[in-house]
């Protein structure tokens, strides 16, 4: 935080470090320190409410909707009927606010640190929108990455809504999760991965994707522009399923979204099969074929 009140974010893990994105501030929310990571919230001018975890935005009150909406419904209209879902992160409650759209049985957050849950209910209700008080979730705070291993074939959808790859979150990125992830999901289980932004994060991407290909039989990239993350340029959201998932038709997706009828901002239809298109460009520079 500038004294002249504006904020810039620390360096973006995986990133080039070339870029610098100021944000004008109103007025400083909350700052404090769980035994994991610094925590901030920030009023801003022109992202409302943003959430800073070690220097880094993780969503702001502008369009927190989007990063929500696709990474929840994208995986979610994915599988035939999900029932249990496993979010892991997403202590801010926006995944699981979108989760809680669907027909669901049981959704369980898991969160290695409750100090995140706390502030974000009592500073940005706005996300989460009392989702922790339905009685279809379950909140346990602990390791991720030791709570999977407990679990085979059990598990429809997970969601790793998780901060980079850096400190706390950095095996959330490991072969050896994904793998127990792939025992721990249904057969016909989806697990999608935020994984950074397209452009400065692409070695990143890349090796999200190559560690996936090799455990799932399928596995898909989709994007949004997220205007309050630093890089400035489409974000990317790493889905791998343990079935084709060039079978699912868009004509699936559009009667079960009818049959839902969900009032949703960003995602639809259109966006699901949309957002996994990739420029020439970038499939060339990530050397990914059949995407």
């Amino acid at each position: 935080m500038k004294k002249n009140n504006w904020f810039f974010e620390s360096t973006v893990p995986g990133t080039l470090n070339t870029i610098r994105i100021g944000i004008k501030v109103k007025k400083k929310i909350f700052l404090g320190k769980s035994p994991y990571q610094k925590i901030e919230i920030i009023d801003t001018f022109s992202f409302g409410r943003i959430l800073v975890l070690d220097g880094i935005i993780q969503l702001s009150q502008l369009d927190d909707f989007i990063y929500h909406e696709i990474l929840t419904h994208s995986a979610l209209f994915s599988h035939p009927y999900p029932k249990n879902i496993l979010i892991i992160g997403g202590g801010d409650g926006g995944c699981l606010r979108e989760v809680l759209k669907h027909p669901i049985k049981e959704a369980y957050l898991v969160d290695i640190d409750k100090k995140v849950i706390e502030v974000s209910k009592k500073y940005l209700p706005f996300v989460s929108r009392k989702s922790f008080q339905n009685r279809r979730v379950r909140v346990l705070i602990e390791d991720g990455i030791k709570f999977v291993k407990k679990y085979r074939n059990f598990f429809d959808v997970v969601i790793i809504d998780s901060t980079d790859p850096i400190g706390p979150s950095l095996g959330l990125f490991s072969s050896k999760f994904y793998q127990d992830i792939f025992k721990a999901l249904t057969s016909k289980g989806v697990l999608i991965v935020q994984s950074g932004c397209v452009f400065e994060q692409f070695r990143h991407l890349r090796k999200i994707y190559d560690k996936l290909n090799k455990i799932f039989p399928s596995v898909k990239i989709h994007k949004a522009c997220i205007p309050c993350f630093q890089c400035m340029n489409e974000y990317s959201f790493t889905m791998a399923a343990k079935f084709n998932l060039d079978r699912i038709k868009q004509k699936q997706i559009e009667a079960k979204f009818k049959k839902l009828k969900l009032k949703l901002k960003y995602y639809g239809p259109d966006i699901h099969f949309a957002s996994k298109i990739l420029p020439r460009y970038l499939k060339n520079k990530l050397n990914i074929k059949n995407c």
